[in-house]
């Protein structure tokens, strides 16, 4: 099986790493990261302390490799996945399809300009984060699941679990939609305030009243899901409805079982305590976020379903205000929130 990784940050680094026995070529628009992988190699540092220097083929385009290939793992931001089909799909071999590791779901709009069996869904469930060009670290063990849109177990993804296996233990899912939304809605959490509020995850869920806005934003996105057919997945062991407010909650009624989830949050806090948000770090590169395709889609599938979803409607208005420049990251963007 011929593999092409395009995007060497954290996440295709790690991955370009882990497989490098299959002789993936790496795809980089970066010039950063493609001169210092051509000139000092890939190191990856994995959560064991291990170390290692591996030198695959990169190029910086994928006309300049002048290969076909069975597989693209797509690594790029979500914002970018269009684009990178629109440019490979003519460089698959008859039987080759793509893989999307992207926080979000981008899934939807790529099933509609591409023809039937060429894509496959995939979540990363390890931390990771690029330390300089070519140079990136498995901050978290996890897992990475991989499923088919249509919920089939064909042979194409049990080649894939074992090709992945070398990364970290793949798990296969015949609810690859349901697996998606969860680590969605995690992001939705963790990723977005952090983006906002400039904190790490740490000190973010040492305030009650965020730990509040953490749970108001999975009560949208659950209450979305029942209503739009999504079977929730467990995430890394993590139910989603553990940690979401109840109705009664959301109406400031009686409801010990808040309790219970907010203490679970704030471990969780206390876990990830230096986590620092991947979408904070592209505001502060002067990129764009993936919120529309993370808390964006509940807005979006909460307008389908006729079920208002109005802490994530603010929270992507905010950061969208951020990109473009007319509002600062701080603390009290999320204390915006709390009257929601």
């Amino acid at each position: 099986m011929k593999i092409t990784i395009v995007g060497c940050g954290a996440i295709g680094g790690v991955i370009s790493g882990g497989i490098i026995e299959h002789n993936p070529v790496v795809v980089s628009k970066n010039n950063e990261i493609l001169n210092a992988i051509k000139k000092n190699g890939l190191k990856v540092k994995l959560p064991d302390g291990k170390e290692s220097i591996t030198w695959p083929e990169i190029f910086s385009s994928i006309e300049k490799t002048k290969m076909r290939f069975d597989v693209v793992f797509v690594c790029t931001k979500a914002n970018s996945v269009f684009d990178v089909v629109t440019d490979f799909v003519g460089f698959l071999t008859e039987r080759g399809f793509f893989v999307t590791f992207q926080n979000g779901i981008v899934e939807g709009k790529l099933k509609d300009v591409l023809p039937q069996g060429k894509l496959v869904g995939a979540i990363v469930g390890f931390g990771a984060t690029m330390h300089a060009p070519g140079v990136v670290e498995m901050t978290s063990k996890g897992e990475i699941v991989i499923g088919e849109l249509d919920g089939k177990v064909t042979e194409r993804v049990q080649v894939l679990k074992s090709i992945l296996n070398n990364v970290i233990e793949t798990r296969i899912t015949t609810n690859i939609w349901g697996a998606k939304y969860s680590k969605l809605l995690i992001n939705a959490c963790i990723t977005t305030m952090g983006a906002v509020s400039g904190l790490t995850l740490g000190k973010m869920l040492s305030y009650p009243q965020f730990r509040a806005i953490f749970r108001r934003i999975l009560y949208e996105g659950v209450e979305v899901a029942k209503r739009k057919g999504i079977k929730l997945e467990k995430i890394s062991g993590v139910s989603i409805h553990k940690l979401a407010a109840s109705q009664r909650e959301v109406e400031n009624k009686l409801c010990l079982s808040k309790y219970y989830k907010d203490f679970i949050i704030k471990i969780i806090g206390r876990k990830y305590r230096n986590l620092k948000s991947s979408s904070l770090q592209s505001l502060e590169r002067g990129r764009k976020t993936e919120v529309d395709f993370i808390n964006g889609i509940i807005v979006k599938y909460g307008r389908e379903v006729g079920f208002a979803t109005p802490v994530n409607e603010r929270i992507v208005s905010i950061v969208h205000e951020i990109e473009g420049g007319k509002r600062d990251i701080s603390i009290e963007n999320l204390r915006e929130l709390i009257s929601l």
